[in-house]
Parts: structure tokens; C-alpha cells; sequence
């Protein structure tokens, strides 16, 4: 007899109840989750964290008492098994996806989005989590470079249509992460006349080199362009410039 895989306990955290209540339903009817709790403030949020012990947390940034990014932070200090987060909200600010990033956010979608684009997203989180549950089965605590860049594809999600409110709703390949593209993503699009791949890197605090490899990503999907930009002296500086063609194809 086979055996269906346990539901993932997950925490809705969101300062409108009416915005939580959809959560919650899109979780379960999409059957792979229960929905253990939900939160309208930050403090709420952790005493929720710490009593039910979830597996995922949906974090709203815009919270009455404290910002998102603080929960987020309090939640990666707290003792015990780590929890995984899907960021969800209307917070655009560059400085909030690169904190969100840094706090480890599985994935950021941007407010208002649709159903599709958050289905694609949880079904990548389930892919994620059988991966690792399997990865566990194997009773080895080391993995593989191998292993470690199949966990990294897993948590990225297809293309979705819905236009610019989708901020990286496509598949990353070997080596790039999804929510560094969505932070990459999102500071190419506030640069009107282009940036170089030096400046991506020092307004993202990543190696040039990183940088590089996730514009010329863009490019090759069609989401940028390169424009030289001709100096005083020496070869041409690559401006990368943001056109997010791949939506017309």
C-alpha cells in the first residue's frame, strides 16, 4: 500500500485577515499542505513559530508592530530545526529584497500576482522538500555537488504569464538561485538607462563575477540587452539594460 506523503505544516503570516484567509485557502486546496496557523502581527508570528513549530512560513513584510525582515531575522535565530520562507507581499524596495535574500527567503513574489504563478511556486516548495525528505531516507549526512545543485533547481519555479508584478517566475538553471535572480531581477529594472555588472554587484553585495553570470542569463532569455558604453580610454564597458521580451515570445 502506498503511503501519502505527510502535509507540510505551514504558518500564514499577513496584517489583513482577508489576505490570509485567501493564503490559507490556496494552501489547502492545494492538497500538499496544512495550514497550522495564522498571524496579523509580527510578535504573533513568533510566538506562533515557536508553539507549532511549521515547516514554511508565508511572510508578509508589511506588519503593524515590526517589518518582515525582522521576523524573518528572529526566525533564523531561534533554536531548532530551520524553517523554510516564501515572501509575499507589495514591498518592492531593493534594500527589502536584498535583506529578504539574505535572510534565506525561498522565494519573493511581489503583490498582486496570480493563482497560477503562486501554485507554481508551492508546487517547486514540494519538489523542494521531497528532495530533501529523500536526501534524508539515504541516511547520509554529506551530500554531493550533484545533490546540492538538484536541492538549489528545486526551489525555482517555471514562467508564469502575469507580467511585470511576477518578478522571477522563471526556472533558474545549474548554479544561479532564485531569489539572488529576483534581487538581480528587480535592480535591473530601477536602472532606466542600464548598469554594468560591477555596480549590480556592489549595490547587491555579490562578486562581480556572480553578477555577471545572472545578467548574461537574462540576456540569453531575452529579459536584457547589452549596451556598450564607450569610456576615455580602453574596451567598451557592457551596460546591461532591461526589456523583459522573454514575455512576448
Amino acid at each position: 500500500m502506498t503511503i501519502a506523503p505527510a502535509l507540510i505544516p505551514t504558518l500564514v503570516v499577513d496584517d489583513d485577515h482577508e489576505v490570509a484567509g485567501i493564503h490559507t485557502g490556496f494552501l489547502l486546496a492545494h492538497g500538499a499542505f496544512d495550514v497550522v496557523g495564522a498571524a496579523h502581527t509580527g510578535a504573533r508570528a513568533l510566538e506562533l513559530a515557536d508553539a507549532l513549530r511549521p515547516r514554511l512560513v508565508l511572510l508578509d513584510i508589511h506588519l503593524p508592530d515590526m517589518t518582515g525582515i525582522d521576523v524573518l531575522r528572529a526566525l533564523r535565530n531561534r533554536s531548532g530545526e530551520p524553517l523554510d520562507v516564501i515572501a509575499i507581499t507589495a514591498a518592492r524596495e531593493l534594500d527589502t529584497v536584498r535583506a529578504a535574500v539574505a535572510g534565506g527567503v525561498l522565494h519573493y513574489l511581489v503583490k498582486p500576482f496570480g493563482a497560477a504563478v503562486l501554485n507554481q511556486r508551492l508546487d517547486a516548495y514540494v519538489a523542494y522538500r521531497r528532495d530533501l525528505d529523500s536526501h534524508a531516507a539515504d541516511g547520509s549526512a554529506a551530500l554531493d555537488q550533484g545533490r546540492i545543485d538538484q536541492l538549489l533547481r528545486t526551489t525555482a519555479a517555471p514562467r508564469a504569464g502575469g507580467g511585470p508584478s511576477a518578478t522571477a517566475t522563471i526556472s533558474t538553471p545549474k548554479g544561479l538561485s532564485a531569489p539572488t535572480l529576483d534581487a538581480v531581477m528587480l535592480d535591473l529594472r530601477s536602472q532606466g538607462r542600464g548598469t554594468s555588472a560591477s555596480d549590480v554587484a556592489e549595490r547587491l553585495g555579490m562578486a562581480r563575477v556572480s553578477a555577471r553570470r545572472y545578467l548574461e542569463f537574462l540576456v540569453a532569455r531575452g529579459q536584457a540587452r547589452i549596451v556598450p558604453q564607450y569610456g576615455s580610454a580602453g574596451r567598451p564597458e557592457k551596460f546591461y539594460v532591461w526589456t523583459d521580451d522573454a514575455s512576448r515570445r
